[in-house]
């Protein structure tokens, strides 16, 4: 790669600030034309592939199944067909290679404009579907792997975002993508750029899959310790089946009220919608020190888990100050000389809650303490709960080097799709 832009000798100044001089801008009109879509929904589809069959492309598998600008369709198993018997218009346009397809609706600004590439068609049917965008080059001033990118470029990402409408969900239309513009480097840097981004991909592709592997053999590891079907040696001793309700009490802290926090203080206050992510609430200290000293509170290492909305999320307090929720994040008040917390953390995985009229959409104390769990010697649950920290820990350090990995094809893709920095072309 050559140097950084200097002094912006060699570029010029285009609406989408400075590019390379022998780069070019042209609106989406220019490159490309828009095909039709479909508006069939979720059950309408299936995954089971045969001969013929007709797949599709939908908004919500854009923003949180493909998590790559290039779809490859050798690889890639999630894509939907459409069932047999939802009849099909002659007017539909069947995709190509190198067709691109834009989610054109998305409920939060961040997946604004999020677009993919199709890679692998060959023979296969292929339509785009509810809330998309599709379109095909028209002009032969793109290269196969690099289409994508174009909506990348960081001012051209922005420029998307800016005419996305709406409230709850943000939409784009046809007629206002249209003027939006593009940069074109010349078609021997677009393939140079497309082959180095894409060996990123392949990069990140493959670390991918080898968090979701060790995530599936936990899982299964997990099964077979916490039942009991699997043992280690030297451990024979027969578990005990008991209730919760036998070990410990449901525990909350004393509601905080909507007047007594901040945007700003002393204190995080976690909710059921940010439990487990980053507060954006706050109580006084005072406020703290009175209800931990006067009321129940959790002990670092404790098991907070959710009792409404997605039930049983769970984090182990780490003992910082922090104030949580009642009725919506509880824990267990228990013995350890009974049961660990390291152990109650993995075995909360398998407990089943029960209630009467059907689904649980609360977890309330009675639930709760009448769910049952299996329960060995407390030399085993360190055991287990060690055999299972450890292999939380290596999933943890592989998704941290994920995200090291992503974070640096983002910085070098910026670079690269801007002309910040140049890639050497070969001359024939």
């Amino acid at each position: 790669m050559g140097a950084a832009v200097e002094n912006k000798v060699g570029y010029i100044r285009t609406n989408l600030g400075w590019i390379p001089k022998d780069w070019e801008v042209l609106n989406v009109s220019d490159v490309f034309d828009f095909l039709s879509t479909n508006s069939f929904s979720r059950n309408q589809m299936n995954y089971t592939e045969s001969d013929g069959c007709l797949y599709n492309i939908h908004y919500g598998d854009i923003h949180a199944t493909y998590s790559e600008p290039i779809l490859d369709l050798d690889k890639c198993k999630q894509v939907p067909v459409i069932n047999d018997d939802v009849p099909i218009s002659s007017y539909i346009s069947y995709l190509k290679e190198g067709d691109i397809v834009m989610a054109d609706a998305s409920e939060d600004y961040a997946g604004v404009g999020a677009t993919i590439e199709l890679s692998n068609v060959k023979n296969k049917k292929i339509v785009a579907g509810l809330h998309t965008l599709a379109f095909r080059e028209k002009l032969g001033v793109t290269v196969q792997g690099y289409r994508a990118y174009l909506f990348k470029h960081p001012k051209v990402s922005v420029s998307v975002k800016v005419i996305a409408t709406g409230s709850k969900v943000y939409g784009i239309s046809k007629s206002n993508l249209l003027k939006i513009s593009l940069v074109l480097p010349p078609l021997p840097e677009q393939q140079k750029i497309a082959t180095i981004l894409g060996t990123w991909d392949k990069a990140i592709e493959k670390l991918t899959q080898l968090v979701a592997t060790k995530e599936q053999r936990k899982k299964g590891l997990m099964q077979l310790l916490l039942t009991g079907k699997k043992r280690f040696v030297g451990f024979t001793e027969d578990w005990k089946e008991v209730k919760l309700g036998v070990i410990g009490k449901v525990r909350m802290c004393k509601r905080i009220f909507n007047h007594e926090t901040s945007a700003l203080g002393d204190i995080p206050f976690y909710k059921i919608g940010t439990f487990g992510s980053v507060s954006d609430a706050y109580i006084s200290e005072n406020k703290y020190i009175e209800y931990r000293s006067k009321y129940p509170f959790p002990s670092k290492g404790d098991i907070i888990f959710s009792a409404a909305g997605t039930l049983g999320r769970k984090v182990i307090y780490d003992g910082k100050p922090a104030y949580f929720q009642d009725s919506n994040l509880v824990w267990m008040e228990h013995d350890e000389s009974k049961i660990l917390n390291s152990y109650l953390y993995f075995a909360f995985e398998t407990l089943r809650f029960d209630s009467e009229g059907g689904t649980v959409k609360r977890l309330y104390n009675s639930i709760i303490l009448g769910a049952k769990i299996q329960l060995p010697s407390i030399a085993e649950q360190q055991k287990i709960a060690s055999t299972l920290s450890a292999a939380d820990k290596e999933i943890e350090l592989l998704k941290q080097e994920l995200n090291n990995l992503q974070q640096q094809k983002k910085g070098l893709m910026q670079k690269l799709l801007t002309g910040e920095v140049r890639v050497k072309i070969e001359k024939k």
